[in-house]
């Protein structure tokens, strides 16, 4: 494994691939902006984060020997290292098939970039993905910071949503254009009774300042936030894609949840966004932004009913809906106590032959690193 000798203080980003060929034009591409190390498989790509904590990054192929990508995934998302759980790992694949995003997506990566992906894009993503990685921390901190200090005098005043809809509107304008995507976010906080079910109380003033405060300083200068109620927020941006913007959001809600900002509290603190984004309609001109607006709203709202500290995104509504929504904390963990063990092979391909994808699609990882023996065999046969 090499490791560049670039200025320190650049983000290093782990590359795994077993072709020198496709390691050396992804290098070209960063090495600029960011520090790397090589690793020629799975195996050598999991010692490598287990050693190295700079590491802010993992750009992965599939197809590997040793462990393969939907192997190294599963040991990443699995893990017990909460830093090397929560990575950003982005797959690089030959095809842009949605078949393939989807299947990469529910195993647990982050991004899909195809293998003739252009500098700029690469940089724009591993940019924004590696800033992310510290997101939670440093704002779980100065969220912490703020509190206790009572922010009250600096507070985002609440802003009507005619402001934030003329906001929005010129920054959607400006995707379409240049066919970017546009995402609005719609953040959503307060308290949770422990013996209430779904009811939900407002955090004292120093908490909502807090929070104002920290997500103003996050975003972007080209992007926008708002407090557009008494303990809400909605934040406009674009040029980011989909899975970013999703991964963000969820940093910034679990930061939110997590923070200690209201000592010796009986109740827990809930920090639900709701997603309105142009990708979720494929980039169509049409789409008005009151409707985005009011879709991250709707899909806030649902997730505060149901104490949801996380995303609410299009997939996550219908699992609310459907009574099947899982949270991403229980998706990358250790299974909870009384919770179902993987399914065994026989289980998974039986689900397969019934035509149960969905049922499958979580325990793609294990079902590739089980079918790679007998793959290898029959290839050595043939």
């Amino acid at each position: 494994m090499l490791s560049s000798t670039d200025l320190p203080g650049k983000p290093r980003v782990l590359i795994a691939d077993d072709s020198r060929i496709v390691r050396a034009t992804l290098i070209k591409h960063i090495e600029g902006m960011f520090d790397f190390r090589e690793a020629l498989d799975g195996e050598q790509a999991w010692e490598t984060l287990l050693i190295d904590p700079s590491i802010r990054v993992v750009i992965t192929d599939l197809t590997m020997p040793k462990l393969d990508g939907y192997g190294l995934l599963q040991r990443i998302r699995n893990s017990k290292i909460s830093r090397i759980r929560t990575i950003p790992v982005v797959v690089v694949s030959g095809s842009d098939e949605r078949e393939e995003r989807e299947r990469a997506k529910a195993a647990g990566a982050t991004d899909l970039i195809t293998k003739g992906i252009g500098t700029a894009q690469l940089l724009s993503r591993l940019d924004i993905l590696s800033k992310l990685v510290n997101t939670q921390h440093d704002f779980e901190r100065s969220l912490e910071s703020l509190a206790r200090i009572n922010a009250a005098d600096g507070a985002l005043p609440v802003s009507s949503i005619d402001a934030v809809l003329l906001q929005a509107g010129g920054m959607l304008e400006t995707a379409v254009k240049n066919g970017k995507n546009f995402v609005i976010l719609n953040v959503r906080v307060g308290f949770k009774h422990s013996n209430l079910e779904g009811a939900a109380t407002i955090p004292p003033h120093s908490v909502i300042d807090a929070i104002g405060h920290v997500l103003q300083r996050t975003v972007r200068e080209s992007d926008r936030v708002a407090r557009t109620d008494q303990a809400e927020f909605t934040l406009i941006t674009g040029s980011i894609n989909f899975d970013s913007a999703h991964l963000f959001a969820e940093r910034v809600c679990r930061a939110i949840a997590n923070a200690n900002m209201v000592k010796d509290s009986p109740m827990a603190l809930i920090a639900s966004c709701g997603v309105g984004t142009l990708a979720e309609h494929e980039g169509d001109a049409g789409v008005a932004v009151d409707f985005l607006l009011d879709t991250a709203r709707r899909r806030a709202a649902m997730g505060m009913a149901h104490a949801v500290t996380g995303v609410v995104g299009k997939d996550e509504e219908a699992a609310l809906l459907n009574n099947t929504y899982q949270s991403p904390a229980e998706n990358v963990s250790s299974p909870a106590v009384g919770s179902p063990a993987t399914p065994d092979l026989a289980t998974l391909l039986q689900w397969i032959k019934e035509g149960k994808r969905d049922k499958v699609l979580p325990y793609i990882g294990t079902l590739s690193a089980e079918l790679q023996p007998l793959v290898d065999l029959v290839l050595k046969k043939g």
